[in-house]
């Protein structure tokens, strides 16, 4: 069996041919997703096999598998080595188990509860609302609740994504002027632990749903901040937990409409002191032409799922200063953005 990866399409190629790539794109996504969920990748982590023994290796059907490993080659995840060997590239050991694994995203996107959806997207913009529960009977946070198997996945998911983002946000932003953060949302701590780790005198609070954070020791222990970590249950949209010098928040507004933004950012407000901070982490809309090819795709996956939404500046401090915050300024970090705000002072009583 030859296996070889296709090329680059082309500038010259003609209209419809550069159309008919743009519609494969997801078919292309498919065979990732599919490659993420059968486990090929872990398969071939100990060395190169022939297609026939990757097939008996993952208990596939060897005539579909060979034709599927074809098609893994042709998006880039496979090469063929000697003695009619299959060897990864880099783009297809990024999808195995161990190491700096995009499993998780690659096998999220290829769900039923995500890409099933994609197929009402015009209807999610004829009426701007989500399709979700149209679909799977309930929204999809009610759904994650009901399906524990996907939810896990989604989690692993958002955890692969979140360390992408870690690096560039703890190095754009000046988290040495605080001696206290709260994580709002702050899911497993990750951000947080990266945050503390940088700045060993900061102390810090995570503060998330209780079956979220009840899971959050291991990666605090093993980052060693433990010790300086508060661990507190609840929902954001009732209140947060008051008393740091900067509130943190990361990748949470987008799946969410301006209304129960709003809401979060009350209480936000709320639980801040004079001179408190506020730092939104989040892929903003309208700053960059290159940002914004991704940022508008992610935009169109919040409407399909939650009715959230990729916002731009303006559009955060709007929100912000219905609440009572100021923006202070907008820190880059690769593909998102740190919003800064502070507590606006309160105008005396005449």
């Amino acid at each position: 069996m030859t296996i070889s990866a296709s090329g680059s399409l082309p500038a010259s190629a003609p209209v419809s041919v550069q159309l008919l790539d743009l519609l494969m794109g997801g078919w292309r996504a498919g065979v990732v997703s599919t490659f993420a969920e059968l486990g090929v990748a872990d398969g071939l982590a100990s060395g190169g096999l022939t297609p026939a023994q990757l097939a008996v290796r993952l208990g596939l059907a060897r005539d579909t598998a060979e034709r599927f490993f074809r098609a893994g080659a042709s998006v880039g995840l496979l090469r063929q080595g000697v003695d009619d060997t299959l060897e990864l590239t880099p783009l297809g050991r990024a999808l195995a188990t161990d190491g700096d694994s995009m499993r998780n995203f690659a096998r999220w996107t290829g769900s039923t509860a995500e890409r099933a959806t994609w197929a009402l997207l015009p209807t999610a913009v004829r009426t701007g609302r989500s399709p979700f529960a149209a679909m799977h009977g309930s929204g999809i946070w009610e759904f994650m609740e009901s399906d524990p198997e996907t939810a896990a996945v989604f989690n692993s998911a958002m955890t692969e994504l979140s360390k992408r983002i870690i690096r560039p946000v703890v190095e754009a932003f000046d988290f040495s002027r605080f001696d206290s953060v709260t994580d709002v949302g702050g899911g497993r701590g990750a951000l947080l632990s990266a945050v503390l780790q940088k700045h060993p005198g900061m102390t810090g609070v995570l503060f998330d749903q209780p079956d979220v954070v009840s899971r959050a020791h291991p990666e605090l222990s093993d980052a060693g901040v433990a010790p300086r970590v508060t661990v507190k249950a609840g929902s954001f949209f009732d209140s947060v937990p008051a008393g740091s010098d900067l509130y943190m928040i990361s990748n949470v507004f987008h799946d969410w409409d301006d209304a129960r933004s709003r809401l979060i950012l009350k209480n936000i407000a709320s639980a801040m002191h004079e001179g408190a901070r506020l730092a939104i982490v989040e892929a903003v809309a309208g700053l960059d032409d290159t940002a914004d090819r991704a940022i508008s795709l992610m935009d169109m996956d919040m409407l399909v799922l939650c009715e959230g939404k990729q916002r731009t500046v303006e559009a955060f401090q709007s929100l912000m200063a219905e609440v009572g915050i100021e923006l202070v300024g907008v820190s880059r970090a690769g593909l998102h953005s740190v919003i800064e705000g502070r507590k606006a002072p309160e105008t005396p009583a005449p």
